[in-house]
Protein backbone atom coordinates (compact mmCIF):
# COMPACT_ATOMS: atom_id res chain seq x y z
CA UNK A 1 0.00 0.00 0.00
CA UNK A 2 1.45 3.36 -1.03
CA UNK A 3 2.12 5.98 1.64
CA UNK A 4 0.80 9.51 1.28
CA UNK A 5 4.32 10.77 0.56
CA UNK A 6 5.05 8.23 -2.20
CA UNK A 7 1.68 8.97 -3.81
CA UNK A 8 2.50 12.68 -3.73
CA UNK A 9 5.89 12.10 -5.37
CA UNK A 10 4.19 10.15 -8.15
CA UNK A 11 1.68 12.98 -8.62
CA UNK A 12 4.52 15.55 -8.73
CA UNK A 13 6.21 13.58 -11.50
CA UNK A 14 2.99 13.39 -13.51
CA UNK A 15 2.32 17.10 -13.08
CA UNK A 16 5.87 17.90 -14.14
CA UNK A 17 5.08 16.44 -17.58
CA UNK A 18 2.58 19.30 -18.12
CA UNK A 19 4.88 21.95 -16.62
CA UNK A 20 8.06 20.84 -18.42
CA UNK A 21 7.36 22.65 -21.74
CA UNK A 22 7.38 25.96 -19.86
CA UNK A 23 10.66 25.54 -17.97
CA UNK A 24 12.14 28.47 -19.93
CA UNK A 25 9.40 30.83 -18.76
CA UNK A 26 9.63 29.44 -15.22
CA UNK A 27 13.43 29.96 -15.15
CA UNK A 28 13.08 33.60 -16.21
CA UNK A 29 10.31 33.98 -13.63
CA UNK A 30 12.64 32.60 -10.93
CA UNK A 31 15.28 35.16 -11.94
CA UNK A 32 12.69 37.91 -11.41
CA UNK A 33 11.73 36.33 -8.06
CA UNK A 34 15.39 36.50 -7.04
CA UNK A 35 15.41 40.25 -7.83
CA UNK A 36 12.31 40.74 -5.63
CA UNK A 37 13.97 38.84 -2.77
CA UNK A 38 17.22 40.78 -3.20
CA UNK A 39 15.24 44.02 -3.00
CA UNK A 40 13.62 42.93 0.28
CA UNK A 41 17.03 41.99 1.70
CA UNK A 42 18.50 45.33 0.63
CA UNK A 43 15.66 47.19 2.38
CA UNK A 44 16.44 45.39 5.64
CA UNK A 45 20.17 46.05 5.11
CA UNK A 46 19.59 49.79 4.61
CA UNK A 47 18.04 50.23 8.07
CA UNK A 48 21.49 50.33 9.73
CA UNK A 49 22.99 53.17 7.59
CA UNK A 50 19.69 55.09 7.87
CA UNK A 51 19.69 54.82 11.67
CA UNK A 52 23.41 55.14 12.42
CA UNK A 53 24.69 57.39 9.62
CA UNK A 54 21.71 59.69 9.06
CA UNK A 55 19.89 59.96 12.40
CA UNK A 56 22.86 59.44 14.75
CA UNK A 57 25.88 60.77 12.75
CA UNK A 58 23.90 63.40 10.75
CA UNK A 59 25.37 62.41 7.33
CA UNK A 60 23.71 64.87 4.88
CA UNK A 61 25.29 63.29 1.76
CA UNK A 62 23.82 59.91 2.57
CA UNK A 63 20.45 61.57 3.24
CA UNK A 64 20.38 62.75 -0.38
CA UNK A 65 21.28 59.29 -1.77
CA UNK A 66 19.10 57.01 0.37
CA UNK A 67 15.64 58.30 -0.81
CA UNK A 68 16.72 57.96 -4.46
CA UNK A 69 18.03 54.48 -3.73
CA UNK A 70 14.72 53.54 -2.09
CA UNK A 71 12.71 54.74 -5.11
CA UNK A 72 14.93 52.76 -7.50
CA UNK A 73 14.75 49.69 -5.27
CA UNK A 74 10.93 49.74 -5.14
CA UNK A 75 10.76 50.29 -8.91
CA UNK A 76 12.93 47.21 -9.57
CA UNK A 77 10.95 45.22 -7.02
CA UNK A 78 7.57 46.25 -8.47
CA UNK A 79 8.50 45.54 -12.11
CA UNK A 80 10.11 42.21 -11.19
CA UNK A 81 7.16 41.13 -9.06
CA UNK A 82 4.66 41.99 -11.80
CA UNK A 83 6.70 40.16 -14.44
CA UNK A 84 7.16 37.09 -12.26
CA UNK A 85 3.48 36.85 -11.28
CA UNK A 86 2.29 37.44 -14.85
CA UNK A 87 4.60 34.77 -16.30
CA UNK A 88 3.65 32.17 -13.70
CA UNK A 89 -0.07 32.88 -14.07
CA UNK A 90 0.40 32.42 -17.81
CA UNK A 91 2.04 29.05 -17.19
CA UNK A 92 -0.81 28.11 -14.86
CA UNK A 93 -3.48 28.98 -17.41
CA UNK A 94 -1.65 27.02 -20.11
CA UNK A 95 -1.47 23.99 -17.83
CA UNK A 96 -5.21 24.36 -17.12
CA UNK A 97 -5.88 24.49 -20.86
CA UNK A 98 -3.73 21.41 -21.51
CA UNK A 99 -5.26 19.37 -18.71
CA UNK A 100 -8.82 20.33 -19.62
CA UNK A 101 -8.19 19.32 -23.24
CA UNK A 102 -6.54 16.06 -22.17
CA UNK A 103 -9.32 15.24 -19.70
CA UNK A 104 -12.10 16.10 -22.16
CA UNK A 105 -10.49 14.08 -24.95
CA UNK A 106 -10.07 11.10 -22.62
CA UNK A 107 -13.68 11.29 -21.44
CA UNK A 108 -14.91 11.55 -25.03
CA UNK A 109 -13.16 8.24 -25.81
CA UNK A 110 -14.75 6.39 -22.89
CA UNK A 111 -17.39 3.73 -23.56
CA UNK A 112 -21.10 4.16 -22.88
CA UNK A 113 -20.67 1.95 -19.78
CA UNK A 114 -18.44 4.62 -18.25
CA UNK A 115 -21.10 7.31 -18.76
CA UNK A 116 -23.74 5.02 -17.27
CA UNK A 117 -21.58 4.60 -14.17
CA UNK A 118 -20.49 8.22 -13.81
CA UNK A 119 -22.96 11.14 -13.57
CA UNK A 120 -22.22 13.84 -16.14
CA UNK A 121 -22.28 16.52 -13.42
CA UNK A 122 -19.36 14.75 -11.70
CA UNK A 123 -17.37 14.80 -14.95
CA UNK A 124 -18.16 18.49 -15.43
CA UNK A 125 -16.88 19.19 -11.91
CA UNK A 126 -13.62 17.40 -12.71
CA UNK A 127 -13.06 19.44 -15.89
CA UNK A 128 -13.97 22.82 -14.41
CA UNK A 129 -13.42 22.93 -10.64
CA UNK A 130 -10.79 20.23 -10.06
CA UNK A 131 -8.54 21.19 -12.99
CA UNK A 132 -8.60 24.84 -11.88
CA UNK A 133 -7.53 23.88 -8.35
CA UNK A 134 -4.84 21.57 -9.69
CA UNK A 135 -3.32 24.28 -11.87
CA UNK A 136 -2.75 26.51 -8.84
CA UNK A 137 0.31 24.36 -8.16
CA UNK A 138 1.96 25.58 -11.35
CA UNK A 139 0.68 29.16 -11.31
CA UNK A 140 0.49 30.10 -7.64
CA UNK A 141 2.47 27.61 -5.56
CA UNK A 142 5.61 27.37 -7.70
CA UNK A 143 5.72 31.14 -8.30
CA UNK A 144 5.25 32.10 -4.66
CA UNK A 145 7.30 29.21 -3.27
CA UNK A 146 10.57 30.21 -4.90
CA UNK A 147 10.02 33.92 -4.33
CA UNK A 148 9.33 33.40 -0.62
CA UNK A 149 12.18 30.88 -0.24
CA UNK A 150 14.61 33.30 -1.88
CA UNK A 151 13.32 36.09 0.39
CA UNK A 152 13.74 33.94 3.51
CA UNK A 153 17.32 33.02 2.51
CA UNK A 154 18.27 36.64 1.78
CA UNK A 155 16.70 37.96 4.99
CA UNK A 156 18.28 35.20 7.09
CA UNK A 157 21.62 36.24 5.55
CA UNK A 158 21.01 39.80 6.76
CA UNK A 159 19.89 38.56 10.17
CA UNK A 160 22.97 36.37 10.71
CA UNK A 161 25.34 39.01 9.37
CA UNK A 162 23.96 41.70 11.65
CA UNK A 163 23.68 39.62 14.86
CA UNK A 164 24.36 35.89 14.63
CA UNK A 165 23.67 35.27 18.35
CA UNK A 166 20.24 36.90 18.17
CA UNK A 167 19.60 35.00 14.92
CA UNK A 168 20.26 31.67 16.61
CA UNK A 169 17.81 32.55 19.40
CA UNK A 170 15.12 33.46 16.86
CA UNK A 171 15.72 30.32 14.76
CA UNK A 172 14.97 28.10 17.76
CA UNK A 173 11.30 29.01 17.22
CA UNK A 174 11.20 27.87 13.56
CA UNK A 175 11.02 24.07 14.20
CA UNK A 176 8.08 24.69 16.53
CA UNK A 177 6.29 26.48 13.67
CA UNK A 178 6.74 23.60 11.18
CA UNK A 179 4.73 21.03 13.13
CA UNK A 180 1.36 22.88 13.07
CA UNK A 181 1.88 23.73 9.37
CA UNK A 182 2.20 20.03 8.54
CA UNK A 183 -0.69 18.91 10.78
CA UNK A 184 -3.09 21.59 9.53
CA UNK A 185 -2.14 20.93 5.89
CA UNK A 186 -2.90 17.22 6.29
CA UNK A 187 -6.34 17.99 7.72
CA UNK A 188 -7.03 20.55 4.98
CA UNK A 189 -6.33 17.94 2.30
CA UNK A 190 -8.94 15.58 3.76
CA UNK A 191 -11.46 18.41 4.02
CA UNK A 192 -10.70 19.44 0.42
CA UNK A 193 -11.47 15.95 -0.87
CA UNK A 194 -14.85 16.02 0.87
CA UNK A 195 -15.44 19.57 -0.36
CA UNK A 196 -14.91 18.59 -4.01
CA UNK A 197 -17.04 15.44 -3.67
CA UNK A 198 -19.90 17.44 -2.15
CA UNK A 199 -19.58 20.10 -4.87
CA UNK A 200 -19.94 17.36 -7.51
CA UNK A 201 -23.08 16.10 -5.73
CA UNK A 202 -24.46 19.63 -5.75
CA UNK A 203 -23.80 19.82 -9.50
CA UNK A 204 -25.79 16.61 -9.98
CA UNK A 205 -28.82 18.18 -8.26
CA UNK A 206 -28.47 21.32 -10.38
CA UNK A 207 -28.24 19.38 -13.62
CA UNK A 208 -31.20 17.13 -12.76
CA UNK A 209 -33.43 20.02 -11.73
CA UNK A 210 -32.52 22.20 -14.72
CA UNK A 211 -32.85 19.47 -17.36
CA UNK A 212 -35.99 18.09 -15.71
CA UNK A 213 -37.58 21.48 -15.09
CA UNK A 214 -40.79 20.55 -16.94
CA UNK A 215 -41.39 17.57 -14.63
CA UNK A 216 -40.47 19.62 -11.56
CA UNK A 217 -43.10 22.22 -12.47
CA UNK A 218 -45.69 19.68 -13.62
CA UNK A 219 -45.60 17.93 -10.25
CA UNK A 220 -45.32 21.15 -8.25
CA UNK A 221 -41.98 20.11 -6.74
CA UNK A 222 -40.22 23.47 -6.82
CA UNK A 223 -40.20 23.71 -3.01
CA UNK A 224 -38.96 20.14 -2.67
CA UNK A 225 -36.10 20.76 -5.12
CA UNK A 226 -35.20 24.01 -3.33
CA UNK A 227 -35.15 22.18 0.01
CA UNK A 228 -33.05 19.37 -1.46
CA UNK A 229 -30.58 21.91 -2.83
CA UNK A 230 -30.54 23.88 0.43
CA UNK A 231 -29.87 20.70 2.41
CA UNK A 232 -26.85 19.73 0.29
CA UNK A 233 -25.68 23.34 0.13
CA UNK A 234 -25.72 23.46 3.94
CA UNK A 235 -23.54 20.36 4.05
CA UNK A 236 -21.13 21.99 1.59
CA UNK A 237 -21.06 25.11 3.78
CA UNK A 238 -20.13 23.08 6.87
CA UNK A 239 -17.34 21.27 5.02
CA UNK A 240 -16.00 24.54 3.61
CA UNK A 241 -16.02 26.15 7.06
CA UNK A 242 -13.90 23.29 8.39
CA UNK A 243 -11.42 24.12 5.65
CA UNK A 244 -11.61 27.83 6.48
CA UNK A 245 -11.00 27.06 10.18
CA UNK A 246 -7.95 24.93 9.35
CA UNK A 247 -6.63 27.54 6.93
CA UNK A 248 -7.19 30.59 9.12
CA UNK A 249 -5.90 28.95 12.33
CA UNK A 250 -2.38 28.94 10.97
CA UNK A 251 -1.79 32.71 10.84
CA UNK A 252 -2.63 33.57 14.48
CA UNK A 253 -0.80 30.46 15.68
CA UNK A 254 2.32 31.46 13.76
CA UNK A 255 2.04 35.06 14.95
CA UNK A 256 1.94 33.92 18.58
CA UNK A 257 4.90 31.55 18.18
CA UNK A 258 6.80 34.25 16.27
CA UNK A 259 5.99 36.77 18.99
CA UNK A 260 7.63 34.50 21.59
CA UNK A 261 10.87 34.50 19.61
CA UNK A 262 10.61 38.23 18.90
CA UNK A 263 10.03 39.05 22.60
CA UNK A 264 13.16 37.13 23.58
CA UNK A 265 15.16 38.81 20.80
CA UNK A 266 14.01 42.33 21.78
CA UNK A 267 14.90 41.74 25.42
CA UNK A 268 18.31 40.27 24.67
CA UNK A 269 19.07 42.73 21.84
CA UNK A 270 17.96 45.69 23.92
CA UNK A 271 20.34 44.63 26.69
CA UNK A 272 23.17 44.49 24.14
CA UNK A 273 22.41 48.06 22.95
CA UNK A 274 22.21 49.37 26.55
CA UNK A 275 25.57 47.76 27.31
CA UNK A 276 27.06 49.26 24.07
CA UNK A 277 27.83 45.80 22.72
CA UNK A 278 26.03 46.73 19.46
CA UNK A 279 24.71 49.87 17.75
CA UNK A 280 21.10 50.95 17.56
CA UNK A 281 21.24 50.78 13.76
CA UNK A 282 22.53 47.19 13.78
CA UNK A 283 19.80 46.14 16.19
CA UNK A 284 17.01 47.81 14.23
CA UNK A 285 18.37 46.42 10.95
CA UNK A 286 18.19 42.99 12.59
CA UNK A 287 14.64 43.62 13.88
CA UNK A 288 13.54 44.90 10.43
CA UNK A 289 14.85 41.72 8.77
CA UNK A 290 13.14 39.55 11.39
CA UNK A 291 9.87 41.45 10.95
CA UNK A 292 10.12 41.09 7.18
CA UNK A 293 10.77 37.35 7.61
CA UNK A 294 7.29 36.85 9.04
CA UNK A 295 5.49 37.62 5.75
CA UNK A 296 7.29 35.04 3.56
CA UNK A 297 7.10 32.36 6.27
CA UNK A 298 3.36 33.01 6.68
CA UNK A 299 2.90 32.88 2.90
CA UNK A 300 4.86 29.61 2.73
CA UNK A 301 2.54 28.11 5.33
CA UNK A 302 -0.54 29.33 3.44
CA UNK A 303 1.02 27.94 0.29
CA UNK A 304 1.29 24.55 1.97
CA UNK A 305 -2.46 24.67 2.58
CA UNK A 306 -3.14 25.65 -1.04
CA UNK A 307 -0.84 22.84 -2.13
CA UNK A 308 -2.71 20.24 -0.07
CA UNK A 309 -6.02 21.51 -1.42
CA UNK A 310 -4.66 21.30 -4.97
CA UNK A 311 -3.23 17.81 -4.48
CA UNK A 312 -6.68 16.51 -3.50
CA UNK A 313 -7.98 17.87 -6.82
CA UNK A 314 -4.97 16.39 -8.63
CA UNK A 315 -5.82 12.91 -7.36
CA UNK A 316 -9.38 13.24 -8.65
CA UNK A 317 -8.29 14.46 -12.10
CA UNK A 318 -5.75 11.66 -12.53
CA UNK A 319 -8.32 9.11 -11.32
CA UNK A 320 -10.28 9.92 -14.48
CA UNK A 321 -7.20 10.02 -16.71
CA UNK A 322 -6.13 6.64 -15.30
CA UNK A 323 -9.47 5.03 -16.10
CA UNK A 324 -8.62 2.69 -18.97
CA UNK A 325 -10.42 3.01 -22.29
CA UNK A 326 -12.66 -0.01 -22.76
CA UNK A 327 -13.23 0.48 -26.49
CA UNK A 328 -10.01 1.19 -28.40
CA UNK A 329 -8.33 0.45 -31.71
CA UNK A 330 -5.88 -2.42 -31.75
CA UNK A 331 -2.38 -1.59 -32.96
CA UNK A 332 -3.06 -3.87 -35.93
CA UNK A 333 -6.52 -2.39 -36.64
CA UNK A 334 -7.35 -1.85 -40.32
CA UNK A 335 -9.72 0.42 -42.23
CA UNK A 336 -13.13 -1.20 -42.72
CA UNK A 337 -13.94 -1.29 -46.46
CA UNK A 338 -17.37 0.11 -47.51
CA UNK A 339 -20.16 -2.20 -46.30
CA UNK A 340 -21.09 -4.61 -49.06
CA UNK A 341 -22.46 -7.98 -47.86
CA UNK A 342 -23.79 -8.71 -44.38
CA UNK A 343 -23.60 -8.19 -40.62
CA UNK A 344 -23.21 -11.37 -38.57
CA UNK A 345 -23.67 -12.02 -34.87
CA UNK A 346 -21.93 -15.31 -34.07
CA UNK A 347 -22.62 -16.78 -30.63
CA UNK A 348 -22.62 -13.31 -29.07
CA UNK A 349 -22.85 -12.91 -25.31
CA UNK A 350 -22.74 -9.60 -23.50
CA UNK A 351 -22.68 -8.56 -19.84
CA UNK A 352 -22.44 -5.10 -18.29
CA UNK A 353 -20.88 -6.35 -15.06
CA UNK A 354 -19.06 -9.47 -16.25
CA UNK A 355 -21.53 -11.81 -14.55
CA UNK A 356 -25.16 -11.49 -15.61
CA UNK A 357 -25.49 -11.79 -19.39
CA UNK A 358 -27.84 -9.31 -21.06
CA UNK A 359 -27.41 -11.03 -24.43
CA UNK A 360 -27.06 -14.82 -24.69
CA UNK A 361 -25.92 -16.85 -27.69
CA UNK A 362 -27.08 -14.37 -30.36
CA UNK A 363 -26.78 -15.79 -33.88
CA UNK A 364 -28.13 -13.44 -36.52
CA UNK A 365 -27.31 -12.45 -40.11
CA UNK A 366 -28.43 -9.12 -41.58
CA UNK A 367 -27.93 -8.93 -45.32
CA UNK A 368 -27.14 -5.76 -47.22
CA UNK A 369 -30.29 -3.83 -48.13
CA UNK A 370 -32.47 -5.69 -45.62
CA UNK A 371 -34.87 -4.03 -43.22
CA UNK A 372 -34.55 -5.98 -39.98
CA UNK A 373 -36.77 -5.27 -36.97
CA UNK A 374 -36.00 -6.14 -33.34
CA UNK A 375 -39.08 -6.63 -31.15
CA UNK A 376 -39.61 -7.74 -27.59
CA UNK A 377 -40.63 -6.53 -24.16
CA UNK A 378 -38.74 -3.67 -22.48
CA UNK A 379 -35.45 -4.89 -21.08
CA UNK A 380 -35.24 -7.85 -23.46
CA UNK A 381 -31.90 -6.59 -24.89
CA UNK A 382 -32.94 -5.01 -28.21
CA UNK A 383 -31.08 -1.70 -27.81
CA UNK A 384 -28.01 -3.43 -26.39
CA UNK A 385 -27.87 -5.71 -29.44
CA UNK A 386 -28.09 -2.72 -31.78
CA UNK A 387 -25.42 -0.85 -29.79
CA UNK A 388 -22.96 -3.66 -30.44
CA UNK A 389 -22.79 -2.79 -34.16
CA UNK A 390 -21.10 0.65 -33.77
CA UNK A 391 -19.06 -0.85 -30.90
CA UNK A 392 -20.60 1.20 -28.14
CA UNK A 393 -19.99 -2.04 -26.25
CA UNK A 394 -17.72 -4.98 -27.06
CA UNK A 395 -19.01 -8.54 -27.02
CA UNK A 396 -18.21 -10.51 -23.86
CA UNK A 397 -18.02 -13.73 -25.89
CA UNK A 398 -18.53 -14.64 -29.53
CA UNK A 399 -17.96 -12.27 -32.43
CA UNK A 400 -19.69 -9.55 -34.43
CA UNK A 401 -18.60 -9.45 -38.07
CA UNK A 402 -19.21 -6.92 -40.84
CA UNK A 403 -18.40 -8.39 -44.27
CA UNK A 404 -16.32 -10.99 -42.43
CA UNK A 405 -14.28 -8.41 -40.48
CA UNK A 406 -14.49 -8.64 -36.69
CA UNK A 407 -15.47 -5.12 -35.55
CA UNK A 408 -12.73 -5.34 -32.89
CA UNK A 409 -10.11 -5.65 -35.64
CA UNK A 410 -11.08 -2.52 -37.59
CA UNK A 411 -10.57 1.16 -36.79
CA UNK A 412 -13.44 2.67 -34.84
CA UNK A 413 -13.60 5.76 -37.04
CA UNK A 414 -13.91 3.69 -40.23
CA UNK A 415 -16.62 1.55 -38.59
CA UNK A 416 -18.75 4.37 -37.21
CA UNK A 417 -18.39 6.47 -40.36
CA UNK A 418 -20.57 3.87 -42.11
CA UNK A 419 -23.31 3.83 -39.45
CA UNK A 420 -26.14 6.35 -38.93
CA UNK A 421 -28.46 6.50 -35.93
CA UNK A 422 -31.82 8.02 -35.10
CA UNK A 423 -32.66 7.33 -31.47
CA UNK A 424 -35.68 7.57 -29.22
CA UNK A 425 -33.98 10.35 -27.28
CA UNK A 426 -33.58 13.28 -29.66
CA UNK A 427 -30.11 14.76 -29.16
CA UNK A 428 -29.67 18.27 -30.54
CA UNK A 429 -27.28 21.03 -29.54
CA UNK A 430 -27.73 24.66 -28.52
CA UNK A 431 -26.67 25.81 -31.96
CA UNK A 432 -28.13 26.77 -35.34
CA UNK A 433 -30.27 24.44 -37.43
CA UNK A 434 -27.47 24.38 -40.02
CA UNK A 435 -24.83 23.24 -37.54
CA UNK A 436 -27.13 20.62 -36.04
CA UNK A 437 -27.79 19.09 -39.45
CA UNK A 438 -24.15 19.45 -40.49
CA UNK A 439 -23.13 17.46 -37.40
CA UNK A 440 -23.48 14.47 -39.72
CA UNK A 441 -21.05 15.99 -42.25
CA UNK A 442 -19.03 19.04 -41.14
CA UNK A 443 -17.71 19.68 -44.65
CA UNK A 444 -21.19 19.74 -46.22
CA UNK A 445 -22.16 22.69 -48.43
CA UNK A 446 -25.26 24.81 -47.72
CA UNK A 447 -26.96 23.19 -50.73
CA UNK A 448 -26.33 19.68 -49.34
CA UNK A 449 -27.69 20.71 -45.93
CA UNK A 450 -30.85 22.14 -47.50
CA UNK A 451 -31.30 19.01 -49.63
CA UNK A 452 -30.97 16.80 -46.52
CA UNK A 453 -33.58 18.95 -44.75
CA UNK A 454 -35.94 18.66 -47.73
CA UNK A 455 -35.53 14.87 -47.78
CA UNK A 456 -36.43 14.83 -44.07
CA UNK A 457 -39.50 17.05 -44.65
CA UNK A 458 -37.90 19.69 -42.44
CA UNK A 459 -37.16 22.47 -44.95
CA UNK A 460 -40.62 24.05 -44.85
CA UNK A 461 -40.75 24.62 -41.11
CA UNK A 462 -37.08 25.68 -40.99
CA UNK A 463 -37.50 28.56 -43.45
CA UNK A 464 -40.47 29.81 -41.40
CA UNK A 465 -38.24 30.28 -38.35
CA UNK A 466 -37.05 33.84 -37.49
CA UNK A 467 -33.54 33.32 -38.88
CA UNK A 468 -34.26 30.27 -41.01
CA UNK A 469 -31.34 27.86 -41.05
CA UNK A 470 -29.38 30.23 -38.79
CA UNK A 471 -31.95 29.97 -35.98
CA UNK A 472 -30.51 28.75 -32.67
CA UNK A 473 -32.84 25.98 -31.44
CA UNK A 474 -31.84 25.95 -27.75
CA UNK A 475 -30.45 23.25 -25.50
CA UNK A 476 -31.63 19.82 -26.73
CA UNK A 477 -33.77 21.68 -29.29
CA UNK A 478 -36.27 22.99 -26.72
CA UNK A 479 -37.39 25.87 -28.99
CA UNK A 480 -39.00 23.53 -31.55
CA UNK A 481 -41.57 20.72 -31.36
CA UNK A 482 -40.83 17.03 -30.86
CA UNK A 483 -41.67 16.17 -34.47
CA UNK A 484 -39.49 18.99 -35.78
CA UNK A 485 -36.59 17.87 -33.58
CA UNK A 486 -36.93 14.34 -34.88
CA UNK A 487 -36.91 15.49 -38.52
CA UNK A 488 -33.73 17.50 -37.96
CA UNK A 489 -32.03 14.39 -36.54
CA UNK A 490 -33.21 12.47 -39.62
CA UNK A 491 -31.78 15.21 -41.86
CA UNK A 492 -28.52 14.83 -39.95
CA UNK A 493 -28.49 11.09 -40.66
CA UNK A 494 -29.39 11.65 -44.35
CA UNK A 495 -26.48 14.08 -44.72
CA UNK A 496 -24.08 11.50 -43.28
CA UNK A 497 -25.29 9.05 -45.96
CA UNK A 498 -24.46 5.86 -44.01
CA UNK A 499 -24.57 2.34 -45.43
CA UNK A 500 -25.95 0.95 -42.17
CA UNK A 501 -28.82 2.62 -40.35
CA UNK A 502 -30.03 2.01 -36.78
CA UNK A 503 -33.46 3.36 -35.78
CA UNK A 504 -34.15 3.01 -32.06
CA UNK A 505 -37.81 3.83 -31.34
CA UNK A 506 -37.46 6.71 -33.83
CA UNK A 507 -41.21 7.47 -34.01
CA UNK A 508 -42.02 7.19 -30.31
CA UNK A 509 -43.68 9.99 -28.32
CA UNK A 510 -45.06 11.79 -31.39
CA UNK A 511 -48.59 12.86 -32.23
CA UNK A 512 -50.27 11.29 -35.26
CA UNK A 513 -49.53 14.15 -37.68
CA UNK A 514 -45.88 14.41 -36.63
CA UNK A 515 -45.49 10.64 -36.74
CA UNK A 516 -46.78 10.55 -40.31
CA UNK A 517 -44.24 13.16 -41.44
CA UNK A 518 -41.43 11.49 -39.50
CA UNK A 519 -42.36 8.09 -40.94
CA UNK A 520 -42.23 9.53 -44.48
CA UNK A 521 -38.81 11.03 -43.72
CA UNK A 522 -37.60 7.71 -42.32
CA UNK A 523 -38.76 5.85 -45.43
CA UNK A 524 -36.62 8.17 -47.56
CA UNK A 525 -33.72 7.68 -45.17
CA UNK A 526 -34.06 3.86 -45.21
CA UNK A 527 -34.26 3.61 -48.99
CA UNK A 528 -31.32 1.61 -50.32
CA UNK A 529 -29.76 1.13 -46.88
CA UNK A 530 -29.33 -1.79 -44.50
CA UNK A 531 -31.62 -0.85 -41.64
CA UNK A 532 -32.01 -2.19 -38.12
CA UNK A 533 -35.22 -0.98 -36.49
CA UNK A 534 -36.07 -1.28 -32.80
CA UNK A 535 -39.80 -0.85 -32.27
CA UNK A 536 -42.44 -1.52 -29.66
CA UNK A 537 -45.27 -0.71 -32.07
CA UNK A 538 -45.53 -3.70 -34.37
CA UNK A 539 -47.68 -1.81 -36.88
CA UNK A 540 -44.58 0.11 -38.00
CA UNK A 541 -42.48 -2.98 -38.82
CA UNK A 542 -44.89 -5.55 -40.27
CA UNK A 543 -43.39 -4.99 -43.74
CA UNK A 544 -39.82 -5.71 -42.53
CA UNK A 545 -37.75 -8.27 -44.45
CA UNK A 546 -36.88 -9.97 -41.18
CA UNK A 547 -38.40 -9.63 -37.72
CA UNK A 548 -36.36 -10.87 -34.77
CA UNK A 549 -38.23 -11.51 -31.52
CA UNK A 550 -35.95 -11.21 -28.49
CA UNK A 551 -36.95 -12.62 -25.13
CA UNK A 552 -34.76 -12.38 -22.01
CA UNK A 553 -31.60 -11.70 -24.01
CA UNK A 554 -32.07 -14.56 -26.48
CA UNK A 555 -33.41 -14.72 -30.01
CA UNK A 556 -36.71 -16.54 -29.52
CA UNK A 557 -37.94 -16.34 -33.13
CA UNK A 558 -37.07 -14.78 -36.47
CA UNK A 559 -38.91 -14.54 -39.77
CA UNK A 560 -41.40 -12.36 -41.65
CA UNK A 561 -44.58 -11.10 -40.02
CA UNK A 562 -46.66 -13.75 -41.76
CA UNK A 563 -44.26 -16.55 -40.77
CA UNK A 564 -44.09 -15.47 -37.15
CA UNK A 565 -47.87 -15.18 -36.88
CA UNK A 566 -48.17 -18.80 -38.02
CA UNK A 567 -45.54 -19.94 -35.50
CA UNK A 568 -47.26 -18.44 -32.46
CA UNK A 569 -44.95 -17.92 -29.48
CA UNK A 570 -43.37 -14.63 -28.38
CA UNK A 571 -44.17 -12.53 -31.46
CA UNK A 572 -47.80 -13.68 -31.58
CA UNK A 573 -48.22 -12.85 -27.90
CA UNK A 574 -46.80 -9.35 -28.50
CA UNK A 575 -49.10 -8.89 -31.49
CA UNK A 576 -52.18 -10.04 -29.58
CA UNK A 577 -51.25 -7.76 -26.69
CA UNK A 578 -51.18 -4.70 -28.95
CA UNK A 579 -54.08 -5.49 -31.31
CA UNK A 580 -56.54 -7.38 -29.10
CA UNK A 581 -58.43 -4.18 -28.26
CA UNK A 582 -58.73 -3.22 -31.93
CA UNK A 583 -59.91 -6.66 -32.99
Amino acid sequence: MKTETSKDILLYKRLFVYIKPYLGLISFSLLLALLVSAADGTLAWMVKPIMDDIFVNKNAELLRLIPLGLLLLYLVKGVSRFGQSYLMRSVGQRVIMQLRNKLYEHIQLMSLSFFHRTPSAVLMSRITNDVTKLARISSQVIADFFRQIFTVIVLLGVVFYREWRLALIYCLVLPVVIWPIKAIGKRLRKVSRRDQEKLAELNIILQESFTGTKIVKAFGMEDYESQRFNHENQKLYKIKMKGVAADELLSPLMEFLGAIGLAVVIWYGGMQVIRDNTTTGTFFSFIAAVAMLYAPIRKLSKMHNVFQDSMAATERVFDILDTPLEITDKESAIELPPFNQHIEFKGVYFSYNGHDSVLKDINLTIKKGQLVALVGLSGAGKSTLADMIPRFYDVTAGALLIDGYDVRDVKLKSLRSQIGMVTQETILFNDTVTNNIAYGGLDASPAEIIQAAKSAYAHDFIIEMPQGYDTVIGERGVKISGGQRKRITIARAILKDPGILILDEATSELDSESEKLVQQALEKLMHGRTTLVIAHRLSTIMHADLIVAIDNGRIAQQGTHRELMKMGGVYRRLYDLQFRKQE
